[in-house]
């Protein structure tokens, strides 16, 4: 017998120990209510108990443990594999091309598909075990190599609460990536409703789950080269001074911490430079046009060794080149540098000279973000600082908490700054702020201001012009625990769109999900189910408040997105999104979203 470790048993170790760790997390949060003055009798410990096993069983034991052979009988194309899964009384659906049309666009070389219909009767059969399966092949072999195949559990729940033994009903996601016989990109993905006779601890061993599959929404992208290739070797980017959290994994909960990367053309030759940071230190590139770049860091007096984040590019002294906010530092990009003009490193007269607080009246110590404006339309750049502070006793998690530490400093000139916090009454509300993004909401000409905030509420102003701002309202202001924000026209209607980065939960989505709805009042109610529900799109309805899209434009499950951007791949004037996850997964392989 071979006795040889494989080598998927740690991160299949980890995956348990991440899963239970947040399902705990969210109980105890759960739990909390209950001893904190909201409406009683609140979640019980027994109510909290059931609650675990749910996710137990329909997470744990269904999704990570018996999904995952369904995605291994469609990779092998294996039809006995597939009808092992389904029970001997099976029934199936799925959507017809001529019962409902197929919804299809072309953007360059990338054409994408999509059929699903509303209101669906998931419980309306039209086919039986071998045909449903037989449907599945033929999707799996439209792809002539199969790259990648995965399978997530959205929602999983007792058909009858609080009857475990008895049926399941839940959704879940088929995707599947590779190439076709004639050599063009595809990637596949299939929401299915489902139904199972029952979840134990046998199951994965039992197999013959399914007593009912639904097709519900099918999506395809192709595209007959990537849009998108590395280039990095030909930049001059040394991306080996980077860290790479991968080689850091000692534990489910190992931070990921890595940097940012700031652009700015701070020499004034019509190239973009690029600032990484990193706990490594920092390195400023100097674009050298072409695609290519120089590492100019110790030239321009930056010190490398600085392992500050978050940095912010800005001309606060108006003399037409940008300077630099760099963590708990100011630097003056300015006309002191070398004269040489034989090496192109040593570009003549730029070099930045760190301002001490007392020569610049900032005070950055708890900053980890940074947002520029002028606020008052005076002409000097102002800067806006989010922190991070450690809650108040008494914290209730979910309400307004007065303990953060962002700050308004306005630009007097000269790169000095005031504190106007309280005047501005930009302060805030959340504990945590992670990120904040000036733009102007309504078009009048003001800049307004909204945060993205762990604990508490994210925060947006209506600027009026002259330094001073008014609280307004986001619907469904708890996006939950909110780590990024961007904002762009996405409809190109002329009004900006913010797309608020929170963390989605897959467990957390399935435990309050399973949540009985008369536990707590409408409002908290409201916002835990808020908190778990991934990253949301606020489309900007004409400079009169936003609608929330984020779910029906399918750009809510990003796993714990922190870094959003928009930008227009594909030249195609229309801008497309960027959201990564920022907490590290359990594998390579499996993304946390």
């Amino acid at each position: 017998m071979n006795t040889t470790p494989t080598t998927t048993a740690r991160p299949k170790r980890l995956a348990q120990i991440t899963i239970a760790l947040a399902v705990i997390a969210l109980l105890a949060l759960l739990l909390n209510f209950a001893r904190t003055g909201q409406r009683q009798p609140g979640l019980t410990e027994e109510q909290a108990r059931y609650l675990q096993d749910v996710e137990h069983l329909g997470g744990f034991v269904f999704g990570d443990r018996c999904l995952p052979k369904l995605a291994v009988a469609l990779a092998d194309d294996d039809e006995d594999q597939l009808m092992a899964t389904v029970s001997s009384h099976f029934t199936g659906a799925w959507l017809f091309e001529d019962d409902h049309p197929v919804s299809k666009h072309t953007h360059g070389h990338v054409t994408s598909s999509s059929q699903y219909r509303d209101g669906i009767d998931t419980k309306n059969a039209n086919c039986d075990a071998r045909e449903f399966l037989d449907w599945l092949l033929e999707q799996r072999r439209t792809f002539h190599s199969l790259d990648s195949i995965s399978t997530k559990l959205k929602r999983m729940k007792p058909e009858t609460p609080g009857q475990l033994d008895r049926a399941w009903d839940g959704n879940l996601l088929l995707r599947m990536a590779g190439t076709t016989d004639d050599g063009r990109i595809r990637e596949t993905r299939i929401e299915l409703a489902c139904r199972l006779d029952g979840i134990n601890e046998q199951s994965p061993e039992s197999l013959a789950w399914f007593q009912r599959l639904s097709v519900i929404r099918i999506d395809t992208v192709e595209c007959d080269r990537p849009l998108m290739e590395d280039m990095t070797d030909e930049t001059g980017i040394d991306v080996d001074r980077l860290r790479d959290n991968w080689l850091e994994v000692t534990g489910p909960q190992t931070p990921a911490i890595t940097g940012g990367v700031y652009l700015a053309d701070y020499d004034g030759d019509q190239h973009v430079d690029c600032l990484l940071t990193d706990l490594k230190g920092l390195a400023l590139y100097r674009g050298l046009g072409n695609g290519r770049f120089e590492d100019v860091t110790s030239n321009v007096g930056l010190p490398w060794e600085i392992t500050d984040l978050q940095a912010a590019w800005g001309d606060f002294d108006n003399d037409g080149d940008p300077d630099l906010v760099l963590g708990r530092h100011l630097f003056r990009n300015d006309q002191n540098g070398p004269t040489e003009t034989n090496n192109s490193s040593r570009q003549p007269g730029r070099r930045f000279t760190r301002l001490t607080p007392e020569q610049s009246g900032l005070d950055l110590e708890d900053a980890v973000g940074f947002a520029v404006a002028d606020i008052n339309l005076d002409g000097q750049l102002d800067l806006y600082v989010v922190g991070i502070s450690q809650p108040t006793s008494g914290q209730k998690w979910i309400g307004t908490n007065d303990s953060n530490r962002n700050q308004m400093w306005q630009g007097d000139g000269d790169l000095h700054f005031s504190d106007v916090t309280r005047r501005s009454g930009t302060r805030g509300h959340g504990t945590s702020t992670f990120a904040a993004v000036f733009f102007d909401a309504n078009n009048d000409g003001f800049p307004d201001l909204m945060t993205a905030c762990e604990f508490g509420r994210n925060d947006f102003w209506l600027g009026k012009g002259d330094g001073t701002f008014v609280e307004t309202e986001l619907p469904e202001i708890y996006g939950g625990f909110s780590m990024g924000l961007t904002v762009g026209d996405i409809d190109n209607d002329g009004f900006a769109d913010p797309y608020l980065a929170n963390m989605y939960s897959k467990a957390g989505e399935r435990v309050v999900g399973n949540l009985p709805g008369d536990i707590y009042d409408a409002d908290v109610d409201r916002k835990l189910r808020d908190f778990v529900s991934g990253s949301d799109l606020y489309q900007n309805i004409g400079g009169n408040g936003f609608r929330r899209i984020g779910q029906s434009a399918r750009v809510a499950d990003v796993g714990w997105a922190y870094g959003p951007a928009y930008v227009d791949l594909d030249n195609d004037g229309q801008l497309d999104l960027y959201a990564p996850c920022g907490f590290q997964s359990v594998t390579r392989e499996r993304p946390d979203g």
